[in-house]
């Protein structure tokens, strides 16, 4: 057992609810026009990665159907989207703790910009999917790498705060994406989707070079090369794929029992576990960190973060999906269907941003938001062929609001949880398990779906390959019974989770917000940004 394994051991024992004194009379800190800046752009790329997200709900049909696919190849379309982004997010944040952020920044972006020019031209579906696991890999690296750039910018107790910029842009995004695809899909092509993209990253190639000027420890290439855990990566990046295209799979593309869906699950299963033992005691400089799970509340924190993920955009996925077949709604309708759900959901989560630093507590957040969210998600079940406007409005309000208290208030959680520097590897682990929630909220919720309907189809008496194709047959009355049968599973399991979810947040400790700002990276000067701001070179340039 080495010295870092002893401090981890002696750390973690400390007490489950760790109480810091509070520095009530600590001057509020306050970002410099270099760091706002910067805040803004990460919030500008933030918001193209959550449109690329969501933009696609209302409009897979039209696009799926344009190439010539199926229902459940439409559910690929998503889901190789989130799979390629989650997998590739914590070893992203490891090589920028090596090579700098920037660096690692600009690769995410152009490697989303090159899925985006991929998807722009593609004449069939394997073009397109293959455009939207490199849109996933460049936006998992942009979403982690604007939450490790806050904890190297921002100390804890503001990081709601002005982090609410970037969240506040990333949740715009997440509400326009599904009005705007059905506006494109209905009164254009499904391409301006993917052109949409463009400026955005314009401002990111622009922005980068001459904003982001984080320094990591200065090392040589021989050096920075040896810290790159490879053989964790490996292991990690292709059994996570392995376990997830699994699930997705399961009863859907291949029986429960099939040998083609249980090979890939078993293996991505031991894969992960191989994962977990090379980096507990093997890896000499781990992109996984043992110590993030000191004590009970830093698992229920990091659990509610994969609920979180498969929570939000498995509805996002699910309840377009609804109008849109049951409901029969056209692609902007159905956009704007979401909207009661999303307008609730950005206020509410700014809100809750600022309350947790004027309070210095987070918990309350936490125990409302899963409360609410549950009873929110658990009304959905009463949706029907005739739900009231009134009904389904003010329960998607309800469910917004949930969701708004729980987004903020989860990711603070898990940073004020961590130990002392280990607040962006708890950023990368909460960003990861977020969007690995994501994946299998697709896809789980795919095969929730067509495993209830076939039941309900069984029982009518009818085809059972019209689970694979359900939008072919959403005029015929006994199959939107089946469709609802089938959504109301999807819901049903959703609220199980959440409420899981809700009892897990009541395991967390009390923390305090008040942490010294500790990283490697720092923000430097360079003279265009001097001339901006009108101030001097620094005294510790000049001495040197």
């Amino acid at each position: 057992m080495d010295a870092q394994d002893v401090a981890i051991m002696e750390k973690s024992q400390q007490p489950d609810a760790v109480q810091v004194p509070e520095s009530a009379n600590r001057p509020e800190w306050k970002p410099t026009l270099h760091e706002l800046l910067f805040l803004v752009s990460l919030a500008a790329i933030s918001l193209m990665v959550s449109l690329d997200a969501t933009i696609l709900v209302t409009s897979l049909s039209t696009m799926i159907t344009a190439l010539g696919g199926r229902t459940t190849q439409a559910f690929w379309v998503g889901t190789s989207y989130l799979l390629s982004y989650a997998v590739t997010m914590p070893y992203t944040a490891a090589l920028s703790d090596i090579f700098g952020r920037p660096i690692c920044l600009l690769v995410s972006l152009s490697s989303f910009d090159l899925g985006s020019i991929v998807c722009c031209v593609a004449k069939n579906l394997l073009a397109l999917l293959v455009g939207r696991c490199f849109q996933g890999v460049g936006g998992g690296g942009i979403i982690i790498l604007a939450l490790d750039i806050c904890t190297d910018i921002v100390p804890l107790r503001y990081r709601a705060k002005y982090y609410g910029i970037i969240q506040a842009a990333w949740a715009i995004g997440t509400c326009l994406g599904p009005l705007l695809g059905g506006a494109f899909v209905e009164h254009s092509t499904w391409r301006w989707i993917f052109y949409l993209m463009f400026p955005f990253c314009f401002i990111g190639f622009v922005s980068i070079p001459w904003l982001l000027t984080l320094k990591p420890r200065t090392s040589s290439l021989k050096e920075k090369l040896l810290r790159i855990d490879i053989t964790g990566g490996v292991l990690f990046i292709g059994s996570s794929t392995s376990f997830l295209v699994a699930l997705s799979w399961g009863g859907t593309q291949e029986p429960w029992g099939s040998f083609r869906k249980l090979v890939p699950l078993i293996l991505g299963a031991v894969g992960l576990g191989a994962t977990m033992v090379w980096e507990g005691l093997c890896a000499k400089e781990p992109f996984l960190r043992k110590s993030l799970f000191h004590c009970r509340s830093s698992y229920a924190a990091f659990a509610g973060a994969f609920a979180q993920g498969l929570l939000l955009y498995g509805q996002l996925y699910y309840i377009p999906f609804y109008f849109s077949s049951v409901r029969a709604f056209s692609p902007i309708r159905t956009g704007i269907a979401l909207f009661p759900l999303t307008f609730a959901f950005i206020p509410s989560s700014l809100i809750i941003g600022s309350l947790n630093t004027r309070l210095n507590r987070f918990r309350w957040a936490l125990w409302i938001g899963w409360l609410i969210a549950t009873i929110g998600i658990g009304l959905t079940l009463l949706w029907d062929l005739r739900t009231p406007t009134a009904a389904w409005v003010v329960i998607g309000i309800v469910v917004g609001v949930g969701h708004g208290f729980v987004l903020n208030a989860q990711n603070f959680a898990t940073q004020a949880i961590c130990l002392p520097g280990d607040e962006a590897a708890a950023a990368a682990m909460y960003a990861f398990l977020r969007s690995f929630g994501m994946a299998i909220g697709v896809s789980i919720g795919s095969t929730v779906f067509q495993n209830v309907m076939l039941i309900k189809l069984n029982e009518l008496s009818l085809p059972a390959d019209i689970a694979e194709m359900s939008e072919s047959y959403v005029t015929v009355h006994n199959i939107l019974h089946a469709c609802t049968y089938g959504f109301r599973g999807v819901y049903g399991f959703f609220t199980g989770i959440s409420g899981m979810a809700a009892l897990m947040s009541m395991l967390i400790g009390r923390f305090d917000l008040n942490k010294e700002l500790e990283t490697e990276h720092r923000l430097e000067d360079n003279e265009f940004l001097r001339r901006v701001q009108g101030t001097k070179k620094p005294q510790q340039d000049v001495q040197g």
